[in-house]
């Protein structure tokens, strides 16, 4: 049980409270749809290589170049676990994150217990962390009843994600999530008026516009 919740936790999130602010410029431009590669291609650190990977991953098309990409990206931070830099705990889990959408199960599960650990590693050092707390509602959203989903948990991470997001694009993720939040519980009123909101901070953000063609043609959240 406990093991669905993580790896739905995981499967669905790939949204983060980083603290550089180079970083966060470098996402508010990316949720944006207005962002240039280069402002993060140029700098050597294994962060800053991690997100590039990220970034530049979602532009191949084929899932097993994709895959054998993000695991060779993976690969180069095996000692990931020795680091109390939070920015590069954060883009090691996104790597992490992604990946799953595209390896078997028994890696999935593998990857969603380090990438655990690295919550836990965070969390200790930063309890109102954005990206733990928006991650957990996901979870809780998502994961069956029988498995531990709650609707009334998942909304209470919700608006702790949104009462400590502190960057614009935090605010976006926050309300884009609770648009799929109300969504899925059949509020049309709150739906609408949180894509309102999404629409305020970025007008042509891809997250949303990929979840509102999930909900208007395949009837399901992000």
């Amino acid at each position: 049980m406990k093991y669905i919740i993580l790896l739905l936790t995981i499967f669905y999130t790939s949204i983060y409270s980083y603290n550089s602010k180079e970083i966060n410029d470098f996402y508010n431009d990316y949720y944006s749809s207005y962002y240039d590669i280069k402002n993060i291609e140029a700098n050597s650190s294994q962060t800053y290589q991690n997100l590039y990977f990220l970034v530049q991953s979602k532009y191949i098309k084929d899932e097993k170049e994709k895959y054998n990409f993000l695991k060779d990206a993976i690969n180069k931070n095996n000692d990931y676990e020795s680091s109390d830099d939070i920015d590069y705990l954060i883009s090691v889990s996104e790597l992490m994150n992604y990946i799953m959408y595209y390896c078997n199960v028994p890696e999935k599960i593998s990857f969603g217990s380090k990438s655990k650990d690295i919550y836990k590693t965070i969390l200790d050092k930063d309890d109102k962390n954005f990206f733990a707390l928006l991650g957990t509602a996901v979870g809780y959203m998502h994961a069956p009843k029988i498995a531990g989903g709650s609707s009334k948990k998942a909304f209470q991470y919700f608006n702790k994600a949104l009462m400590n997001a502190k960057e614009k694009y935090q605010k976006y993720l926050a309300y884009v999530w609770l648009s799929q939040y109300y969504f899925k519980i059949n509020d049309n009123e709150n739906y609408i008026k949180y894509i309102k909101m999404s629409k305020e901070i970025y007008s042509n953000g891809y997250l949303l516009e990929y979840a509102m063609d999930r909900n208007f043609n395949y009837k399901k959240t992000l």
